[in-house]
């Protein structure tokens, strides 16, 4: 027998290959987009998650930190807020923050360590609370005699009145660690 070599068979056997390789590309191209956009739509759903989360955090702090805003700058309702309340708020913004550190990008943390250590003497001995860096009394008021709290002899060696934080520092502290939430939560203006 004599092998058959004219063109017609051979341009049979390519269009047979290219009939055949033509859906399996296809098929192969199709399950690579939807893998990819399966990826894409579980990033898009863990970042939904982190801003929720960070925005729930958001809601537990930001009182908390004006408040310390309110106490430290004598604006606002800082005759409500008793030293006992200063430290509690203290320790549950440490615990937040120190907790949930690794939510935020670095300069969030950084901004609070800046904002908490210019309202606090936080080095003040093994076992002993912080010492709030304000005064008792000063020309805005008097803890002592203007708070709706009534005051405790004690609470005056809460108050570390040496290195006072001017208001407006405390105030660009709060303002610095507020933007950085802000854009923490993607937030724009």
């Amino acid at each position: 027998m004599q092998p058959i070599n004219t063109p017609w068979n051979s341009l049979e056997i390519v269009k047979l290959v290219l009939g055949v390789l033509t859906p399996l590309s296809v098929a192969c191209l199709g399950w690579l987009v939807a893998r990819r956009l399966k990826r894409l739509e579980l990033v898009q759903w863990t970042n939904q998650r982190l801003i929720e989360k960070r925005l729930a955090l958001y809601d537990a702090v930001a009182p908390q930190l004006n408040a310390l805003l309110c106490f430290y700058t004598w604006i606002g309702y800082w005759k409500d807020i008793s030293p006992d309340d200063v430290i509690r708020a203290k320790r549950d913004l440490d615990r937040t923050f120190h907790i949930y550190r690794y939510l935020f990008d670095d300069d969030v943390y950084d901004a609070y360590h800046t904002y908490i250590h210019a309202l606090f003497d936080v080095h003040t001995g093994p076992g002993r609370d912080a010492r709030i860096r304000s005064l008792v009394q000063a020309p805005d008021g008097d803890r002592s005699v203007h708070g709706s709290y009534e005051w405790k002899p004690a609470w005056s060696d809460r108050f570390a009145t040496a290195n006072v934080v001017p208001k407006d520092d405390v105030l660009r502290y709060y303002t610095q660690l507020m933007e950085r939430l802000r854009v923490a939560l993607g937030a724009t203006r």
